[in-house]
């Protein structure tokens, strides 16, 4: 469709499936160019064209039609391929020169996965499965089995904030994080714990979502984050169970030595999960493995006294005096003594 005209309407069977409803997504997203008027055309739901029309007369009439016949359904397309290759969405995506964006990957993938080969959720666990996208679909089908809009609606938002969290995490973190090692806001090095070597990253930036991105995409291990606030965190990855209890320790020390406070605890106390009354502005949180001056949204938590410098060589001088795996072995523990009371 070389010069498409003003889209009216588009068209979809009634039953919302993962392909359709990703299909209207595209074009509803990033059609507008190619389709005048797609953006806000209403959505219609068809069991079958009428007798008395074909697909190419109903687009010139500006109808965009979607697995009904005409340039985007699938089975048409992989009849002509000999092959089940495609799906209305990638037609779409690659029609709109969309098929490599950087946020529609997933999306696409699953889309396709979902229609050809029908695992939309490849997971075993029960609840994975009762949760995943492509169940909670079947169970909109079924609660809105005569008002299908209401499902397309529901979808689109869902999209909607998958392709955006896709943008930040594909483009716009990875150009944070560059942006920060070249103006000297950030420092990567590596320390150990036991026989283990993490890598581990200094951040002034108050991008919460960024240590996030350094775990999944860098492979960082533990994460110094100092935002403009003057409020500090340090985070992990979970998954190797880093020992923070010496840190924990220590840190509580020096902010309590700033403010020429004594504090009378034992190793064992400065070293617990949770606050201290005398430097309640460090939590200690056990079940996400971090060490929190204020944490996402500090409110009233009070600044560390401590600087930058004080932090990072305290990170470096205790972290290799915990014991790597403790934390998980406790909470092993701890679970093997709550089922045998149960």
């Amino acid at each position: 469709m070389p010069n498409p005209q003003p889209i009216k309407n588009i068209v979809i069977m009634p039953r919302i499936q993962a392909d359709t409803a990703t299909a209207v997504y595209l074009l509803r997203a990033f059609g507008e160019k190619f389709f005048p008027g797609v953006g806000t055309a209403p959505v219609l739901f068809w069991t079958a064209v009428p007798q008395d029309q074909n697909p190419e007369e109903l687009e010139k009439q500006g109808y965009l039609l979607i697995d009904l016949g005409g340039i985007f359904d699938h089975h048409l397309v992989n009849k002509e391929l000999n092959m089940s290759a495609e799906c209305a969405s990638t037609i779409i995506a690659k029609y709109l020169g969309l098929d490599t964006h950087p946020a529609l990957k997933k999306i696409l993938t699953w889309a396709r996965r979902d229609d050809l080969e029908g695992k939309g959720t490849m997971s075993s666990d029960n609840l994975d499965r009762a949760f995943g996208l492509s169940g909670i679909i079947m169970n909109l089908n079924r609660r809105y089995f005569d008002e299908p809009q209401k499902t397309l609606d529901i979808l689109m938002l869902i999209f909607d904030a998958h392709v955006r969290e896709e943008w930040r995490r594909q483009v716009e973190l990875p150009q944070l994080w560059q942006s920060l090692l070249e103006s000297g806001k950030a420092q990567c090095f590596t320390i150990t714990q036991g026989p283990a070597d993490l890598n581990t990253a200094v951040l002034e930036s108050d991008d919460v979502n960024l240590p996030g991105f350094l775990r999944a995409s860098k492979n960082m291990d533990l994460m110094i984050q100092l935002r403009p606030s003057g409020h500090a965190n340090i985070l992990t990855k979970q998954l190797r169970s880093l020992d923070l209890s010496p840190l924990a320790e220590a840190i509580r020390r020096a902010e309590a030595d700033k403010k020429g406070l004594v504090l009378n605890y034992s190793r064992d106390e400065l070293r617990a999960a949770g606050r201290i009354n005398e430097v309640p502005n460090w939590y200690y949180d056990a079940a996400a493995n971090t060490l929190q001056n204020g944490g996402v949204n500090p409110q009233d938590i009070p600044v560390t006294t401590l600087s930058k410098e004080e932090i990072i060589d305290l990170v470096k001088k205790y972290i290799p005096t915990g014991i790597i795996g403790k934390l998980k072995r406790e909470k092993e523990k701890d679970k093997a003594v709550r089922d045998e009371e149960n």
